[in-house]
């Protein structure tokens, strides 16, 4: 029974979260501003036991060039905007969207999460800029990273819930110029306005959990022989 425990520790600390890649076209943007920091490689959505990852690749340096901008719509439940974001910016989500993850790389990084709520609220449910601990964002070499909370989204192990990352440039109305649900160029211009194209993610328990679970049976089993 204790090597049991034993090996259900060591599992707990060995085996990586679930995470899933998202594969987007390259060379599918109208502008090469930026070098390559529009451009989205694809995206990996990583899940625990209580939080949730988006980490993009790019096809530029996020470090050498650091105005980008890196969103992701959520529709996790019925209803939602389907008409606008949490910024205000020319992105919709006809399905309906629930939350809104709005990443900046320049100014030492930052983050917000908005959720509808009849309206998008101001100031925002979470903010780094306001010390919150439950969102961060993060960036390295051609990745940036947005982090937060299951709990922050409504969702919890076995929910799934639909939805599109999208790259964006420096000004306040500047629109998704890339969309990884998109494999064709997403907008012709800074300002056109274009509709999401759902993704389906599924919150699963981190491989390590499944493992000390099926220990704890076999451990079971053994105390009933």
């Amino acid at each position: 029974m204790k090597k049991l425990l034993a090996a259900c520790v060591l599992l707990a600390m060995a085996v990586p979260a679930q995470a899933t890649i998202y594969n987007d076209s390259v060379n599918d943007v109208f502008t090469g501003a930026g070098g390559g920091i529009l451009d989205i490689v694809s995206v990996e959505v990583t899940n625990d036991a209580t939080d949730i990852s988006f980490k993009f690749t790019l096809a530029g340096d996020v470090d050498a060039t650091d105005w980008g901008k890196y969103l992701v719509a959520i529709d996790s439940v019925a209803g939602g905007d389907s008409a606008s974001n949490g910024w205000g910016r020319p992105i919709s989500m006809s399905a309906g969207m629930d939350s809104w993850l709005g990443g900046w790389a320049d100014s030492g990084n930052g983050m917000e999460l908005y959720n509808w709520a009849g309206s998008w609220p101001f100031p925002p449910n979470e903010a780094t800029w306001n010390g919150s601990t439950t969102i961060s964002a993060s960036k390295s070499g051609t990745m940036f990273t947005l982090t937060t909370t299951l709990a922050n989204l409504g969702l919890g192990i076995g929910d799934s819930f639909l939805f599109d990352a999208f790259s964006s440039g420096g000004g306040g109305g500047d629109g998704a110029i890339d969309s990884l649900g998109n494999p064709n160029q997403n907008v012709g211009d800074w300002g056109e306005f274009s509709d999401a194209t759902p993704l389906k993610y599924i919150v699963v328990p981190e491989p390590a959990t499944l493992a000390i679970l099926g220990l704890a049976g076999l451990a079971l089993i053994r105390r009933r022989r």
